[in-house]
């Protein structure tokens, strides 16, 4: 996991969680939209459940 994706990740989280408090919605559905974004950005860790876009990368 690169640095820079985290970092995207998080500020697409918080732009979402702006918009949606700018629109009106409760804070709760905010909240909730956000961990949504944070969840599919970031990649699985390195837990052997491939990459954020579903290929495998193949070992050598």
């Amino acid at each position: 996991m690169s640095i820079v994706g985290l970092i995207i990740t998080l500020v697409v989280a918080a732009l979402v969680y702006a918009l949606c408090v700018a629109l009106g919605l409760p804070s709760i559905v905010a909240i909730v939209a956000a961990i949504l974004v944070l969840l599919a950005g970031v990649p699985s860790g390195g837990f052997g459940l491939g990459s954020r876009f579903g290929g495998r990368s193949a070992t050598r």
